[in-house]
């Protein structure tokens, strides 16, 4: 919780955030080599299709943790076929900024523990004018598109500023398919950023009013 908040601003969101976010972590743990392998094709076969879709427009996404969607070979296949792959760098006051990658880019220590970030030069929201899908690391997405992230608040403070009509961009949420929750499952706060769509191993699932 905010350690500046006040004992009224108290609410039990973020402890329920917390105790479903461990418990989907831990399946998440227990995900066998042989279904993350398969999940690992599945990811690069629907996403080429998004891409598909956007020429040869950008992809911002991100470098995925052991447990996390196995997603190395789909930002292979996509800067292989053209486009130009962004990854986050976290920076003080939960911010992020974007470095180019390819397969062969160097990957440094993050700020974070065991987060690699790539090597490179760094930018900010300007090179969003060319991207055309964003991929969201989330723990869960319900299907009204509430997410649940890793509780840091990096992205619900960026994706307001790329979200704009200013911008043709697809925000996804990222995870595997049965991280897919009901409508309601996941605690809302008001700050909470909310998608339109995930992709996940199965394909990509619309989510609010569309999708339900």
């Amino acid at each position: 919780m905010d350690p500046t908040a006040s004992p009224a601003d108290a609410s039990p969101v973020p402890e329920d955030k917390a105790r479903l976010r461990a418990r989907i972590l831990a399946r998440r743990r227990r995900r066998g080599a042989a279904a993350r392998h398969r999940a690992e094709t599945g990811f690069a076969e629907h996403l080429a299709r998004v891409l598909a879709g956007t020429g040869t427009g950008d992809l911002a996404a991100f470098l995925p943790l052991p447990d996390e969607p196995p997603l190395l070979s789909a930002l292979t296949q996509a800067h292989h076929r053209g486009h130009r792959v962004w990854l986050p760098v976290v920076e003080p006051l939960r911010q992020l900024s974007w470095v180019q990658w390819h397969p062969d880019a160097p990957l440094v220590q993050g700020a974070l523990p065991g987060l690699l970030e790539p090597a490179g030069e760094r930018h900010g929201a300007e090179v969003f004018t060319a991207v055309r899908v964003l991929l969201v690391p989330v723990v869960a997405v319900d299907e009204a598109g509430v997410r649940l992230g890793f509780g840091g608040g990096y992205y619900d403070r960026f994706l307001p500023r790329v979200t704009g009509t200013q911008h043709r961009l697809e925000a996804m949420a990222c995870c595997y398919a049965d991280e897919v929750l009901p409508a309601g499952t996941v605690p809302h706060e008001a700050h909470d950023a909310v998608l339109g769509s995930v992709l996940t191993e199965r394909g990509v699932v619309p989510l609010g009013p569309s999708g339900q």
